[in-house]
C-alpha cells in the first residue's frame, strides 16, 4: 500500500503592484511618510512616486559620474550574472 504524502503549499504572496523603476506601493508609501517626517511635506501617492523617481534618476547619475554605477547599456563583470 503507497504511502499518501500530503503537500502543504505556502500560501501566495500577495500581488506586489509595482510603480516606474521597479517601485513597489510600499516602498513609495514608505518615502511619503519619510517626506513627512524629515521635511514636513505631504504628497499625494502619485506625487511621491514622481518624486521617488527623480530622487532615484539623480543619484544614479551621480554614482555613474563617478564611476560606482555602469552607464545604461554597460555592466561591471564582477557583478554580472552568469549568462544560461
Amino acid at each position: 500500500m503507497a504511502d499518501s504524502v500530503a503537500f502543504d503549499h505556502a500560501p501566495e504572496p500577495p500581488l506586489v503592484r509595482r510603480f516606474g523603476a521597479g517601485l513597489s506601493e510600499a516602498e513609495v508609501r514608505r518615502f511619503q511618510t519619510i517626506l513627512e517626517r524629515e521635511c514636513g511635506v505631504s504628497l499625494s501617492l502619485p506625487e511621491a512616486w514622481g518624486r521617488a523617481i527623480a530622487l532615484l534618476a539623480l543619484v544614479e547619475m551621480l554614482l555613474q559620474g563617478h564611476g560606482a554605477m555602469p552607464a545604461a547599456g554597460e555592466s561591471f563583470a564582477e557583478f554580472a550574472h552568469p549568462r544560461s
